[in-house]
């Protein structure tokens, strides 16, 4: 085969960059290479031997590689996988591009097609790839652990004959239009059927204007499932480290990062249903690395769905917390004005350690108070800041303010300091701003002494976490502004009116 031109050449390649770019996928500098000269191949060679039906370049692109390559995304390795009726080599070709680790089988008896293949083949070096040529039958007598059959024929033709040819606990993988709940039911009613189970229904996109699709997957002798569901919620798939959008949520694990995007991931198999139910208008986007890590979520309309390669994924679960993780809004404070009317508390934090902001949100938001983030604090919507957080960081009324150095001392204002008087003497005005220090030093030695308070402790004990010393803080001004209860009530009987007043518990 000639080197093609060079305009030609690299027409070719920005036309094949671009779709996989617009399907989410970013391809290798060896997969880019190889899926052009398999695409300046089949150009050459269609009109001779009469390979596909789709004869505009660009369709050529997305319908043949860009669908194969979707579907391999979507695909766990499960021994050899034999593409049913390969054609002109699709999916089979293109997968094996994409996963070299893969051993695949493609099966097409034609021999116009079967030239082209072999062709292929030898031309992209693929290694990983061998083609029997033959129509497959139930007398196959080779073993494979997987089939793959892209529209070959209908659902239930297939499935019977993947009956009769995949051993126990081989995979099944249908690719098909949106359009298939009535040839799965079809199939639903063959008694081959019931030889499969775990079926799920994986909707993906090809790119924008072009028709979805559905990848319907089986495992012969698994557990016995219903039909999927027509209609099914389209996902878009994510299979590259390298895909635009991937390289943005990695850049989400960073405070500065995401205080510049405006977004942040929320982990936590708590955090995430908990956040869905109560601030679904915050939630944009919902990854996973299949369905069933959302099936059991009530996920509002128009959430985009992203399903990520498994190897991919634990990138962003930096806490291990699985599947899936939220993509959340992660707007910037509004900023503080000292001489708006407030009647309540707030918490003034500098804390630089994310876990500790969380805490101090978490906290604040379940005793009623708001939080002003001096400049010295850390992103709220840092992971490990969301990881302590939880929903809460938007139920604090955070606001953002001056740091710590240019705070300037007012009346209702006052410091937790180790030198400050017992705070449980201490009579908080209406409202108050309770000041927290730095980790470690504490706030700056020219705050007033008649404006500091303590936690008094055992010696021995040099000192409280910061997130602590402002949750006990919090909790006793909490209980000296609130009305007292009467002496008469035993300790067992004020601690269940008070939670079933306040609702409160531990967690």
């Amino acid at each position: 085969m000639k080197t093609p031109s060079e305009a030609n050449w690299t027409e070719i390649q920005e036309t094949i960059s671009t779709e996989f770019l617009k399907a989410g996928l970013d391809l290798e500098p060896l997969e880019l290479k190889r899926l052009s000269w398999l695409h300046k191949l089949l150009l050459s060679r269609n009109a001779e031997l009469d390979l596909t039906r789709v004869s505009d370049p660009r369709s050529m692109v997305v319908k043949h590689y860009v669908d194969s390559a979707m579907a391999a995304s979507l695909i766990e390795l499960n021994g050899v996988m034999m593409d049913l009726g390969s054609g002109a080599g699709f999916p089979g070709l293109p997968m094996a591009i994409m996963r070299p680790d893969w051993r695949l089988l493609l099966a097409e008896p034609r021999a116009k097609r079967l030239r082209f293949i072999e062709e292929a083949v030898e031309l992209l070096g693929l290694e990983n790839v061998e083609v029997y040529p033959h129509k497959v039958s139930e007398a196959f007598g080779g073993r494979v652990g997987a089939m793959v059959a892209r529209d070959f024929g209908s659902c239930a033709a297939i499935i019977a004959l993947a009956a009769k040819i995949l051993p126990p606990g081989g995979r099944l993988h249908l690719m098909k239009g949106p359009a298939v709940d009535r040839e799965l039911s079809q199939a639903a009613k063959l008694p081959e059927w019931a030889e499969f189970g775990d079926v799920s229904d994986r909707g993906y996109s090809l790119g924008p204007g072009w028709p979805k699709r559905r990848l319907i997957s089986m495992k012969k002798g698994g557990r016995p499932t219903s039909l999927p569901k027509a209609g099914a919620r389209m996902a878009k798939e994510i299979a590259s480290p390298m895909n635009p959008r991937y390289k943005e949520w990695l850049r989400l694990l960073d405070g500065r990062g995401a205080k510049k995007a405006g977004q942040a991931l929320l982990s936590g198999r708590k955090s995430a249903p908990e956040t869905l139910a109560a601030h679904p208008g915050r939630v944009l986007g919902l990854l996973a690395v299949r369905a069933r890590d959302y099936a059991h979520l009530d996920l509002p309309k128009g959430i985009e769905i992203f399903h990520l390669r498994s190897e991919i994924f634990p990138a962003l679960d930096v806490f291990g917390t699985g599947p899936p993780l939220l993509l959340i809004e992660a707007p910037a404070p509004p900023p503080w004005d000292p001489k708006a009317a407030f009647d309540g508390i707030r918490l003034l934090v500098p804390f630089q350690d994310p876990a500790n902001v969380g805490t101090v949100i978490r906290t604040a938001a379940a005793m009623g108070a708001e939080v002003v983030l001096l400049k010295e604090a850390a992103n709220p919507f840092h992971p490990k800041a969301l990881r302590a957080s939880g929903p809460a960081v938007f139920q604090a009324g955070l606001l953002s303010g001056p740091s710590l150095a240019d705070l300037q001392p007012a009346d209702g204002f006052y410091a937790l300091s180790p030198d400050g008087a017992d705070i449980h003497d201490f009579t908080p005005p209406s409202p108050l701003h309770l000041v927290m220090g730095l980790e470690g030093k504490g706030v700056e030695d020219s705050w007033p002494l008649e404006n500091r308070l303590s936690i008094p402790m055992r010696p021995g004990v040099e000192s409280l976490n910061a997130s602590a010393a402002a949750a006990v803080a919090l909790a006793l001004v909490t209980r000296s502004r609130s009305p007292k209860v009467e002496a008469k009530e035993s300790p067992k009987k004020r601690l269940k009116a008070a939670t079933k007043k306040e609702g409160a518990g531990i967690t």
